[in-house]
């Protein structure tokens, strides 16, 4: 496992960071939105955002999942590391309108020795070695963003419904799409501009980004 942190709130404290993960699955793509709120999206039959209680902490997992045609043919280089952790960061600053607080970068997001066999599957079967193979393949990143304040302390925002939700507990605005919404839109976004990383960026350990397959978890911890 290779990994690495940046830090740029003003102390450069790089603390430990503990999301809560209250809400599962979405969509036919594997995007979770885990946010801790009262109420989630109007298509479940309950309010589109309640007003928060307190500030909380935005964290992204974000995952690039190998395929048959992408392939992700090897370990990334620190440099491409780098890469990545600056673009996709930028991304998410200017779409959460919130601060950068950390991210690490996992080689390996699961351990494939730790995948549950189906039933009836034997452990030297062909799929079983298929699906652990797949799995030690899987890299991504953890990003963390904090609300960002002025000297005084006093939290400042944007325009983003993100930041004006997960830091001044206050609603999206009239008009706006629920943060669940919203989530779906952002995953799209990344998605979308990670496929770009092979050409001018020069990444090349996600194998054949225009085939590269994404998933994205967001979660809100205190």
């Amino acid at each position: 496992m290779i990994s690495t942190r940046r830090c740029r709130n003003s102390n450069n404290n790089c603390s430990s960071f503990y999301s809560i993960v209250v809400l599962g699955a979405l969509a036919p793509i594997a995007l979770a939105l885990a946010l801790a709120l009262l109420g989630t999206s109007s298509s479940m039959g309950m309010p589109s955002m309640i007003v928060m209680v307190e500030a909380r902490n935005a964290h992204f997992t974000m995952e690039f999942i190998p395929t048959f045609r992408n392939g992700l043919p090897h370990k990334c280089h620190p440099d491409e590391i780098k890469v990545m952790e600056i673009f996709l960061g930028d991304i998410l600053t200017k779409e959460t309108g919130m601060i950068e607080h950390s991210v690490e970068y996992l080689d390996k997001m699961y351990d494939p020795d730790e995948q549950q066999l189906q039933a009836g599957e034997s452990a030297s079967s062909a799929a079983t070695h298929m699906k652990r193979h797949h799995f030690s393949k899987v890299r991504g990143f953890d990003f963390t963003f904090e609300c960002p304040e002025d000297k005084e302390g006093e939290r400042l925002c944007n325009d983003s419904d993100w930041c004006h939700v997960l830091c001044l507990n206050e609603d999206v605005k009239p008009g706006h799409e629920s943060l669940t919404e919203q989530a779906t839109d952002l995953k799209e976004k990344l998605h979308s501009h990670s496929k770009t990383l092979e050409g001018p960026y020069n990444v090349k350990c996600l194998g054949q980004t225009s085939q590269l397959d994404f998933h994205l978890l967001v979660s809100v911890s205190p």
